[in-house]
């Protein structure tokens, strides 16, 4: 398509021009419509009948003697638009009954919206000027609503062309109702000639909501209050479907009711979706109460036996340590390891369940204490392996005493646990405020204080596409001849943070190691 671009409008009379008035008046009879003829490419207005004329002020005569042009009634940023939709209609013939929304400007200065329908006309048999017929009509729908361009205002309208908007007009006094193209769709009925009243719309309600339908609607007679209100309609085809209304009274000046006008939205498929989504939580909330009880009371069972395994191994090493030697010994020991294994995931296991079923009070925490708790109760590893650990001072938050401590030993132990051979391990322990910045980029409540604490170590890391598989029950990255432990360790911090309304996150930090970040609410109350 070319572009053609006015740089300037030559407002001259152009007297070299000639049309022909028997063109113009044929094409642009009076009605309705605010009819107009423009020429290209300067978009000089040739004719404009009366209601033009009514609309925006501007006779034939100002037209004639003041070389009026169609651009005088627009706004700059929307030259282009309108060319683009006068070439489009010579190019594309179904382009003539596409409109375009303006706003027009009119003699009084007033502004106001319409849609603006063109077609080009034959060209003028004396020039090559092209010529075309504009159909304007007011945009009398008033939608208050915010829109940033002409674009988006009738992209808002085309929704109401769907199969699942309606609206309808009551009149009062004479029973009469009116249905847009919609409300056949939604009802599933052929246009009928015949008059529609409250009776035969009345028919489509369900047996079961029609009182409570009538009694609304009532109700909004009386009061004059909106009606908005959800029902379910049998189709003209027996179809079950769920419908929600909005409608209001129309009263004249004395104040009599004389219109009620209302719109409708077939909602079966949104509603038939959050029924599913209903049932499937359900589901999902059955399932994992019964999985945790279930790993509850396994773990719980399988201390006994366990329980004598160790017994009856320790019994035998004391008993017959001269006897077993070489093999024997190992088996034994080796059994001894496994039943200690098993012991520590049992626990492990029992503590995931405790959480997941968790309704421990919250108190005010200082998480400084807690800090030099799990260090003292890690004192003998950190000793052995030389760790450092920088820390500096934590903030004071509504938590579980008890499981914060297991949050920090849970990845103060991993971060000296996975340390590099022959490197001493070091932590480093940070917090600070949330910005508002970041509780937008977490989708967090901006009227909530969270504390970013952050515990990052020289360790060997991890490959960054298991940022979020290292939170998952019994999943590991190494072998348990490498690094000992149950797996749960990090799904159970995962556990402790949602339980506390926070988020926790691994990072793979590039020449460094691994950094673990949670982010915790200040105060729980404010959930």
């Amino acid at each position: 398509m070319n572009h053609i671009k006015v740089t300037g409008i030559d407002k001259s009379n152009n007297n070299d021009i000639s049309t022909s008035d028997a063109l113009l008046k044929s094409a642009a009879m009076d009605g309705s419509a605010l009819i107009a003829i423009i020429r290209m490419p300067d978009l000089r207005l040739l004719f404009a009948n009366k209601t033009f004329e009514r609309h925006l002020g501007y006779s034939n005569k100002d037209i004639e003697e003041n070389c009026i042009c169609f651009y005088d009634f627009l706004d700059s940023n929307h030259h282009d638009r309108l060319l683009y939709q006068l070439n489009n209609v010579i190019e594309n013939a179904e382009a003539h009954s596409r409109f375009l929304i303006y706003m027009l400007t009119g003699k009084n200065g007033m502004t106001t919206p319409y849609y603006l329908y063109a077609s080009p006309l034959p060209l003028n048999y004396q020039t090559d000027t092209q010529l075309y017929h504009l159909t304007l009509h007011p945009d009398l729908s008033r939608w208050d609503l915010p829109f940033t361009s002409f674009v988006t205002r009738e992209l808002f309208l085309e929704q109401f062309k769907s199969e699942y908007f309606g609206t309808f007009e009551q009149l009062i006094n004479e029973d009469k109702i009116f249905w847009s193209n919609g409300i056949y769709n939604i009802y599933e009925l052929d246009k009928t000639p015949g008059e529609i009243s409250g009776q035969f719309m009345d028919s489509f309600i369900h047996p079961t909501d029609k009182e409570k339908v009538n009694a609304a609607i009532k109700a909004t007679f009386e009061t004059g209050e909106n009606l908005n209100i959800e029902y379910k309609i049998i189709t003209a085809k027996q179809n079950l479907k769920i419908i929600h209304c909005l409608g209001k009274i129309i009263k004249n000046k004395s104040g009599k009711n004389i219109k009620f006008a209302a719109s409708i939205r077939d909602i079966t498929e949104q509603r038939q979706i959050e029924e599913d989504l209903k049932n499937k939580v359900e589901e999902l909330y059955h399932s994992n109460r019964d999985l945790t009880e279930f790993a509850y009371v396994a773990s719980h069972d399988m201390q006994e036996p366990l329980r004598k395994i160790t017994t009856f191994s320790d019994r035998l090493l004391e008993k017959y340590k001269d006897v077993l030697t070489g093999d024997g010994a190992m088996y034994l020991a080796r059994m001894t390891a496994s039943a200690e294994n098993m012991r520590a995931l049992i626990n492990d296991l029992l503590e995931f369940s405790r959480i997941s079923k968790n309704t421990l009070p919250y108190e005010s925490v200082n998480l400084n204490n807690i800090l030099k708790q799990v260090l003292t109760d890690l004192e003998l590893v950190i000793e052995e392996t030389g760790t450092i650990v920088h820390a500096n001072a934590l903030p004071v938050v509504e938590a579980v005493p008890s499981q914060m401590n297991q949050l920090f030993t849970n990845i103060i132990n991993n971060a000296i646990k996975f340390h590099k051979e022959g490197i001493v391990p070091e932590i480093v322990i940070e917090s600070e405020l949330f910005s508002e910045k970041e509780k937008f980029s977490f989708e967090l409540n901006k009227n909530i204080d969270y504390y970013k604490i952050q515990i990052t170590d020289n360790g060997i890391g991890f490959e960054s596409e298991y940022a979020t598989r290292i939170f998952q029950v019994f999943q590991r990255l190494h072998g348990k001849s490498e690094y000992p432990g149950s797996g749960i360790g990090l799904a159970i911090c995962k556990k402790i943070l949602e339980y506390h309304q926070g988020i926790i996150y691994a990072e793979n930090v590039a020449g460094i190691g691994a950094r673990f970040t949670f982010i915790i609410p200040k105060n729980q109350n404010d959930q």
